[in-house]
């Protein structure tokens, strides 16, 4: 494995603006709250006020937090962009879909948007219903990087990091539909990742896939202050990959695919990765568990979109 940088080289993200893209959600919070850590300007967006309002008030209300009512679906991501742009250019972008995990069912936006026909196989699905759904989420992110890519060439030491990925256990659970989409979007991140690398881009390009990872007994974390669930480690994880394309200079050697297939995979990322915490920052980290009974909680699919 590659050595951490230099201690002279670690420095948080203070003066840095980060859009985390599918923000309110159960991951989406876990990345908002990693880069709130690393010292960012973290800009969330999401169509419900009142998810963004839950959102705040789980972080802690933060002054660095900045909260967006708008899509990022094709409808409506050029506002939504708009928006972000007025709040600040992004030094930094999080791009998060597909990524299963715990939650209500029916919490998230998208457990509604793609799914599909209840019964039957997916071979009985009109042509026209399973074109215009299978690419519902590949089409948010790429005008997200579209509208944003550009922008982030001209900000020296920029990221746009993709979270992808789900676990085994989980996609039992994922529609046909949800199922397609996960890996469609995976497939824009590789491109992206080949092109930059190609066209020897100054954007530090990342997809970290989360693989089979084993689900932590979250009361149990609940009660030890010096553990982290894991939706909050990987959210440190890409606040450290951040803070390394803001020490990039120059056009990057390659792009990066980070598998996260198992904890000593992810501690070994989190050591390569390091994040050096703003000074004063304290964001809760287990909000989402401390007010959730065993028997709620369910499998659901956070996509991004929310």
């Amino acid at each position: 494995s590659k050595p951490s940088p230099p201690a002279r080289l670690r420095m948080n993200l203070k003066g840095k603006a980060a859009l985390i893209v599918g923000g309110v959600g159960p991951i989406g919070r876990a990345l908002a709250r990693g880069m709130l850590q690393a010292g960012a300007d973290v800009i969330v967006n999401s169509r419900s006020e009142s998810k963004l309002a839950a959102l705040a008030k789980d972080l802690g209300n933060p002054s660095t937090l900045h909260c967006v009512q708008g899509t990022m679906m094709p409808s409506g991501v050029d506002r939504t962009i708009e928006k972000v742009l007025g709040v600040g250019t992004p030094n930094h972008v999080v791009a998060h879909s597909g990524v299963a995990w715990w939650g209500e069912m029916g919490e998230e936006d998208e457990t509604s948007i793609i799914s599909a026909a209840k019964g039957g196989s997916i071979l009985d699905m009109e042509r026209s219903v399973f074109a215009q759904n299978t690419g519902l989420l590949v089409d948010m992110h790429f005008g997200v990087a579209q509208l944003l890519m550009p922008k982030l060439q001209n900000e020296p030491g920029s990221s746009y990091t993709f979270l992808t990925g789900t676990t085994s256990l989980m996609q039992r659970h994922l529609s046909p539909l949800n199922r397609i989409n996960v890996f469609h979007v995976s497939g824009l991140a590789s491109a992206l990742r080949a092109e930059n690398k190609a066209r020897a881009q100054s954007i530090y390009m990342s997809e970290v896939r989360v693989g089979n990872l084993p689900m932590r007994d979250l009361p149990s974390v609940a009660k030890d202050p010096n553990q982290l669930p894991l939706s909050a480690e990987i959210g440190m994880l890409c606040a450290g990959i951040a803070q390394a394309g803001d020490r990039w200079e120059g056009p990057q050697a390659g792009g990066h695919l980070h598998v996260l297939d198992s904890l000593q995979t992810l501690k070994g990322l989190r050591e390569r990765f390091p994040v050096t915490e703003a000074a004063g920052m304290d964001i809760p980290a287990l909000w989402y568990w401390e007010g959730a009974s065993s028997n709620a909680a369910k499998p659901t699919m956070a996509t991004g979109e929310d």
